[in-house]
């Protein structure tokens, strides 16, 4: 049976992916999930969707400056990779896409990028949303460990903090949680680092 998890009012366009897709399959397979292609976000586990919260303009303006700011890092310094954007397919393993709000592939493992989804991550960032807030604490938290990326950033602009994560095995070491006045800094990115304040900053 398809399921639709955490699901707010569907707008008509995404009632008609979900029949034009779903009565295909016995259970959603990966290639129906690739096959969505409504403007709206939504995640796959294990056969079944996950519709994510829509991003209010906090969440926007946080995930922007953290792109821009990884963005110009990894071009001034001329390291290669890519950084990307939420709507990036991301596989953690367990028949999982996770989307990350903010994404960076070093140059190493850009073959392992296709055009439906990438398969490995040097860094992952996600910005917590307040209705879906266990999501990114703990449920992809304990997913990209098992993925084995290396460093997963939480950015939670309810407490303004930056909590960067290290891969230790498979799981995640926590560092001290940055707040305003701290610089929240990256072992994947060696010399990148930036001001909490600024990324929480109003305008």
């Amino acid at each position: 049976m398809n399921s639709v998890l955490t699901v707010p009012n569907l707008s008509q366009t995404l009632l008609e992916d979900l029949a034009r897709v779903g009565p295909k399959y016995d259970r959603w397979t990966p290639q129906a999930y690739f096959e969505l292609d409504g403007n709206y976000l939504v995640e796959y586990s294990r056969g079944r969707l996950e519709i994510l919260p829509m991003p209010t303009l906090t969440h926007q303006r946080i995930a922007k400056r953290l792109f821009n700011a990884i963005q110009e890092f990894v071009t001034s310094k001329k390291l290669g990779g890519e950084v990307l954007f939420a709507g990036t397919r991301v596989s953690v393993g367990d028949d999982t896409f996770r989307e990350p709000d903010v994404l960076y592939v070093p140059a190493q493992w850009l073959h392992l990028m296709h055009e439906e989804f990438v398969e490995r991550v040097g860094i992952a960032v996600e910005v917590v949303s307040e209705s879906n807030r266990d999501h990114d604490l703990q449920t992809k938290r304990q997913e990209y460990a098992r993925a084995g990326i290396p460093e997963y950033w939480i950015v939670d602009p309810q407490a303004q903090t930056i909590t960067v994560l290290h891969l230790n095995g498979d799981v995640y070491t926590q560092s001290t949680a940055t707040r305003s006045g701290d610089r929240a800094s990256s072992t994947v990115l060696q010399g990148f680092d930036l001001e909490v304040a600024d990324i929480f900053s109003p305008h």
